[in-house]
């Protein structure tokens, strides 16, 4: 049998019947019921643990909270102006005198696309308009969309969202413009 004397082989097989078996511990069913509730009890803890950890960074850090943190601190009371030129308390104070190049919160009304805004007190025209089937279909999920808006000059304001990125150039319009229907 392959160089191998046939006689040692025998001896070799006999000599492990021969010796005592290991004994396997087998565990009883109740034993495996209790093991499995507890890996269970420590896979919820851990995603409720998880769970916690997210909550707290979007607190501590709004630009990873849902909306695209929208919780900007306002300026100071000083420049909202005058009770009549304040704005409706829908519309927060901030954008009331906005600042060059500083950047707001703005949430972006796209549901027929993207035509126009109010944005520091006036109606905005985007140059150029987007019609909704040209939207991505993360944009299009909700009537608006939160990113951010920056007085690039008088004559010109800037609207940024990220993942999906999106960026809009809007002008400044003189009359209210007819919503969509």
């Amino acid at each position: 049998m392959n160089g191998f004397p046939e006689e040692e082989l025998r001896s070799a097989l006999h000599a492990l019947a021969d010796r005592p078996a290991v004994p396997v511990a087998v565990p009883s069913p109740q034993a495996a019921v209790r093991e499995a509730a507890r890996i269970r009890r420590r896979r919820r803890a851990a995603g409720a643990g998880l769970v916690v950890a997210v909550a707290g960074l979007a607190l501590l850090v709004p630009q990873w909270a849902p909306g695209g943190g929208s919780r900007m601190p306002a300026p100071p009371a000083a420049t909202a102006g005058p009770p009549s030129e304040q704005p409706a308390a829908t519309e927060p104070a901030v954008r009331t005198d906005p600042a060059l190049g500083v950047p707001y919160a703005h949430d972006l009304y796209v549901h027929c696309g993207i035509r126009y805004t109010k944005f520091g007190g006036r109606w905005w025209r985007a140059d150029p308009e987007v019609p909704e089937e040209a939207l991505d279909g993360a944009v299009r999920q909700d009537p608006y969309t939160a990113g951010t808006m920056v007085l690039v000059s008088a004559g010109e304001a800037r609207f940024v969202r990220y993942a999906p990125d999106l960026t809009i150039t809007f002008r400044p319009m003189e009359a209210e413009p007819v919503p969509c229907a």
